[in-house]
């Protein structure tokens, strides 16, 4: 009985240690394996763009008054010297009539009393008065011209008319956005936003080709003519700026493009998928190096650059041809048994 008693205590206790050394032993994890692939790459970035005017004139009315006529509208191409609106101008030309008779008044008395002058029969501060009536009179006229013409709003230079927001009837100084704006498209500027890391890479005379879909995605050539060196507070990219010529005036402002900027001549780098990166709580990222012949994987740190399409480009770290974890890394830890 004895001896029953013990033999079964025995089995008990090795099946409890096979079932705790079970426990113990560290799961395998699924994964899929790339390799780390050394590809030729041209050095290009990539970016979304917006095209803007090479100019752009706020155009106001210089006095004030109810707007009378407003004789162009948005989209019209006009020339410089052309009248786009008018304001009421009653009183500035009552204002000039009585200026202008005053002016013929003072004329008339400073001919009639010159020959007095000039015969030396005129005292000479009488002389003085009558210069003096004429030079003021002659400032009067000017100044109520000036203001008359005022009342009419011309281009200051060839242009298309980009906006409109004034109306007959308004009060021309009523409005908080400028009547017209005259923008100039000869020439235009796609403006790009890149980032901090890529904005050390910019400069002036960078060649750019602009695909444009609004347009069957024609394509445009263009140079980097503005590099920004202060970064918007939220976004914390730069703006930058590429000159294109636009024959045809084909390219409106508004227009969404896609941008490519050749950076370098082509090279070699070391690509891997992007979805094999991952970073730790130090903010270092890492990727899991698989190693087939044992079947386990290491962490390594590695330094990331550009991503080319769905791979990133590793600077440090890895080696061509190394094996590294591209999916079911999200259980892994370093040392981990795997199975591919």
């Amino acid at each position: 009985m004895k001896k029953t008693f013990y033999l079964f205590c025995a089995i008990a206790i090795l099946t409890g240690c096979k079932q705790e050394n079970r426990k113990e032993e560290p799961a395998v994890q699924n994964v899929k394996i790339a390799e780390v692939q050394n590809v030729k790459t041209t050095g290009s970035l990539h970016y979304s763009g917006t095209v803007q005017p090479s100019q752009s004139i706020p155009l106001l009315f210089q006095t004030s008054g109810t707007v009378q006529q407003v004789l162009v509208n948005a989209g019209d191409a006009v020339h410089k010297g052309q009248l786009l609106a008018t304001v009421d101008k009653t009183d500035a030309q009552s204002m000039y009539e009585m200026t202008l008779a005053k002016y013929k008044q003072a004329k008339d008395a400073y001919n009639r009393l010159k020959e007095v002058h000039d015969s030396g029969s005129l005292v000479e501060i009488k002389w003085v008065e009558m210069e003096s009536n004429l030079q003021q009179a002659e400032s009067s006229i000017a100044l109520a011209k000036n203001n008359l013409n005022k009342c009419n709003l011309h281009s200051p230079d060839n242009g298309i008319i980009g906006s409109r927001n004034v109306e007959p009837g308004m009060s021309s100084l009523a409005n908080l956005k400028a009547p017209f704006e005259l923008i100039k498209i000869e020439n235009v500027f796609v403006k790009i936003s890149v980032p901090e890391n890529e904005i050390g890479k910019m400069h002036k005379g960078l060649k750019a080709s602009i695909k444009v879909s609004a347009l069957d995605n024609q394509v445009f050539e263009g140079i980097v003519t503005h590099v920004g060196v202060v970064a918007d507070q939220l976004s914390r990219t730069y703006e930058v700026k590429i000159t294109v010529k636009n024959p045809g005036l084909l390219l409106k402002p508004g227009m969404v493009c896609d941008v490519n900027l050749d950076m370098i001549a082509d090279k070699q780098i070391l690509v891997v998928p992007s979805q094999s990166v991952g970073k730790d709580n130090d903010n270092h990222c890492f990727v899991f190096v698989a190693d087939t012949d044992k079947k386990i994987v290491r962490k390594r740190i590695i330094r990331i650059g550009d991503y080319q399409n769905n791979d990133i480009e590793v600077i440090s770290g890895l080696s061509e041809g190394e094996k590294i974890v591209c999916e079911g890394m999200q259980k892994l830890s370093d040392n981990c048994k795997i199975k591919f």
